[in-house]
């Protein structure tokens, strides 16, 4: 069974480049998901194991997606091109990767949260 992560960033084609990096190493992407109601309806109707999250979608962010992973014990990762602690706050423990990300940080980091869930990793 592949893993399902939800990748939610309103760029397209940094969204793209994650979910099909992702898909190759061995994940099923869903979405890529551009706004917060798009990514709580894929996150219902879909459901997932895990999450990417950027955290500035155009007007919004994505808190409201964090706050609905969290709910539900699945551990996501967070992008920004702000290194700011005041993320912290809205969104907690979860690791902060600067945009744009290094795939393999952002595997490593999904790898980790996923092994803390006993979710498993994707080796």
């Amino acid at each position: 069974m592949r893993i399902r992560v939800l990748v939610v960033d309103d760029e397209a084609l940094i969204a793209l480049d994650i979910a099909q990096q992702l898909n190759d190493a061995g994940y099923e992407t869903i979405g890529p998901a551009t706004s917060v109601a798009t990514a709580l309806k894929l996150l219902r109707e879909q459901g997932c194991d895990a999450a990417v999250l950027d955290v500035q979608l155009g007007s919004e962010t994505s808190e409201q997606v964090a706050h609905e992973l969290r709910a539900l014990r699945k551990p996501f990762v967070i992008l920004s091109g702000y290194s700011n602690e005041s993320l912290k706050s809205k969104f907690g423990d979860a690791p902060l990767l600067c945009k744009p990300p290094r795939v393999g940080a952002v595997i490593a980091a999904l790898n980790q949260g996923l092994e803390r869930s006993n979710v498993g990793a994707v080796d």
